[in-house]
């Protein structure tokens, strides 16, 4: 693993870890409403918006992300945000998620709670995640269920730091309850932004009227965007 410091030590507060995908990659499940660049600037917006909440949340004392992609790197080198490469090779990996992979590389021997925000969450605010952290800390270990309630948007873990296991993939929230013993955070964050990340057609579409962060705003207003055709009723205008 490698690792680029940021600017700030821990102090006793969280260490969040956030992976974002190598951008060629990222959001593949909206191809059939937003072409390769789109998606690609989308995704980085979201991990931007979502980095800068994590940093400025109280209680955060470290952020790192896990990224391979060198725009998101240059990103985080702006930020007070630790860059830890991707492993090599996980992308092609079999078996478990390969996140889990990366995930496990950059907790591994963090002292203190840590947890793990993923990078497509557009409506994650401050307050938001620093009422998920404080509910967080009751618990050895507990996650945010995604808005279906099958993948996970969160996870944290405050017990030994040989328990920690990132278990994310495909049904991943039963799997860090039944495998993990987890608690699901129910009801930590009453706006629900916590949970709704992006996946699809579909979850870019329900941001209409929502509040998001400015990077994501910005890219979803440009210009050239809202003159493309968009699959699925999706528009670049639907955010105020």
């Amino acid at each position: 693993m490698t690792t680029v410091s940021g600017h700030r030590a821990a102090d006793g507060g969280w260490t969040i870890v956030v992976p974002v995908k190598a951008l060629d990659r990222a959001k593949s499940r909206l191809a059939r409403a937003l072409p390769a660049s789109d998606r690609r600037e989308l995704a980085l917006a979201m991990a931007s918006d979502v980095l800068r909440t994590c940093v400025a949340t109280p209680g955060v004392s470290r952020v790192r992300v896990v990224t391979s992609d060198t725009d998101v790197a240059a990103l985080a080198r702006l930020l007070p945000v630790e860059i830890v490469a991707e492993p090599p090779g996980t992308a092609g990996m079999t078996g478990d998620d390969p996140l889990n992979a990366a995930l496990t590389g950059a907790i591994r021997g963090v002292p203190g709670p840590v947890g793990v925000v993923t990078a497509d969450l557009p409506e994650l605010g401050t307050s938001q995640l620093a009422r998920v952290l404080s509910a967080a800390s009751g618990h050895p270990h507990s996650i945010v269920p995604d808005h279906h309630g099958a993948g996970t948007t969160m996870a944290f873990w405050t017990g030994p730091v040989e328990e920690r296991r990132p278990r994310f993939g495909p049904g991943s929230a039963a799997r860090h309850v039944s495998d993990g013993g987890a608690v699901a955070l129910d009801g930590a964050d009453p706006s629900g932004a916590s949970g709704r990340d992006v996946d699809t057609p579909e979850d870019v579409l329900a941001l209409t009227g929502r509040t998001v962060g400015a990077a994501t705003a910005a890219v979803i207003r440009t210009p050239s965007a809202r003159q493309r055709p968009h699959a699925a009723g999706v528009s670049a205008t639907m955010v105020r």
